[in-house]
């Protein structure tokens, strides 16, 4: 095994990135909201409690590192509320534990937005529109409170779906 000092780098990698669990990935052509995606970051996370801590430490580090104009502890709280629901309803029973995981994915669009999407294992998601309004659940409708766009999508390939919050940048209290 070699140290991470010994260790060659790959194209579009860093010593930041050589060291942590996540995935670099080159500019998307274009989200469905419509605006580009600029740079993003992807993680994986365990289908169960862990993520949750996971998520809010690693969203912290990489909203800093995307230089995002925005709030950090409301993104932070809007991760952490959809990892969360991720992992109440996103995991079906019949996956194999060996197969349970979140994908979580923080990017900037060129309108200058963060983009977070968790993408879980079930493709439904019954009564959406009423989860973002309140009406079943409060863990979405907090995510919209913080001023967040909510929405889902089914992926292009694979089995589960993706659903994103998209939070503009905006003035941040201090």
């Amino acid at each position: 095994m070699t140290s991470p000092a010994q260790r060659r780098l790959s194209t579009g990698e860093n010593r930041t990135t050589a060291d942590t669990p996540l995935i670099v990935q080159r500019a998307r052509a274009v989200d469905p909201t419509g605006a580009p995606i600029v740079r993003s970051f992807t993680m994986h996370l365990p289908g169960d409690r862990r993520a949750l801590f996971l998520s809010r430490a690693w969203t912290r580090r990489m909203v800093t590192v995307l230089g995002w104009r925005g709030d950090v502890l409301r993104a932070v709280e809007c991760v952490v509320r959809i990892v969360d629901n991720g992992v109440r309803h996103g995991i079906p029973s019949s996956v194999p534990s060996c197969e349970v995981q979140l994908t979580l994915t923080i990017a900037t669009d060129e309108t200058g937005s963060l983009v977070i999407d968790v993408a879980d294992l079930n493709p439904t998601f019954v009564d959406f529109d009423a989860a973002v309004r309140g009406e079943k659940g409060r863990g979405l409708r907090h995510v919209a409170v913080f001023g967040a766009r909510v929405t889902r999508f089914l992926p292009h390939e694979g089995s589960g779906k993706t659903v994103r919050a998209v939070l503009p940048a905006g003035p941040v209290d201090v």
